[in-house]
């Protein structure tokens, strides 16, 4: 692959440097294999945020980019107006935002691909589903509230413990800024909810605590794809948390103050 643009963002007086390359989509919905929605869109190719754990890194499109995850984005520039187009036909089904990467990455704040993306679906009373760790989430609360109902947000909701967030997720928002979040959706009346997944180490009875001072249920769910992160969690000595026994600990911590579905 060869990426056309370089973008370097510096923020908190760190330096973030992406390689994107802008591509054309042949269509923007496709049918999706979540439960909560029948359709998705996904607007970028890759992810700035760069779980490790992520199964986008070898599921789907990704894989045949030859790019850096983490690193190397490619952009579907003529997304909005191939959806457009569709949503005249569409069956006004919901539709999940997005399933092989954040919508809310980093290079959304320059592109705003999901922005248009989400006013579109908003116009066509589509219900929409968003999922996403990152605080550029609050940038579009005016179209989420403009929905009356039909956006739903899930936060993503994985450690509090900075060390493991930067290591495993080294482009997300930090869990005091993914709480605040949380705050500022529910302040402002948007259907909000939390998935706890997958379990990373953390301070289970904090975050349970603090996650039921916001919201009464959660989903949570194991790592997956364990092969992607053995290595990382030999390294720092975090190999029970990949144990069935671990997960359900953290279960039966949050049962205590949540409903877990």
């Amino acid at each position: 692959m060869h990426f056309q643009k370089r973008i370097r963002e510096e923020k908190h007086c760190r330096i973030y440097l992406y390689m994107i390359e802008e591509i054309r989509a042949s269509k923007a919905l496709t049918k999706s294999g979540i439960p909560l929605t029948d359709f998705t869109v996904n607007p970028y190719v890759g992810c700035t945020i760069g779980c490790k754990y992520c199964f986008a890194r070898f599921i789907g499109p990704f894989k045949y980019s030859r790019g850096r995850w983490g690193r190397d984005v490619q952009v579907r520039k003529n997304i909005v107006s191939l959806l457009r187009k569709e949503i005249t036909h569409h069956p006004k089904r919901a539709v999940f935002l997005s399933t092989a990467c954040d919508p809310y990455q980093h290079i959304e704040e320059k592109y705003a691909i999901t922005r248009e993306i989400l006013r579109i679906l908003i116009s066509h009373r589509i219900p929409v589903f968003l999922m996403s760790k990152s605080v550029l989430i609050r940038r579009d609360i005016d179209l989420l509230k403009a929905s009356e109902g039909e956006a739903r947000v899930l936060i993503t909701v994985t450690t509090d413990i900075n060390d493991v967030r930067k290591i495993l997720e080294p482009g997300s928002s930090s869990f005091e800024e993914r709480l605040a979040t949380i705050d500022m959706l529910i302040a402002n009346d948007i259907n909000v909810g939390v998935f706890v997944g997958p379990v990373l180490p953390m301070n289970a009875a904090r975050v349970a605590f603090e996650l039921s001072r916001r919201v009464e249920e959660v989903h949570i769910d194991p790592m997956n794809y364990i092969f992607q992160v053995r290595d990382i969690y030999r390294k720092y000595g975090w190999q029970r948390w990949l144990t069935g026994d671990a997960f359900e600990n953290v279960k039966e911590e949050f049962s205590r103050l949540l409903k877990i579905n």
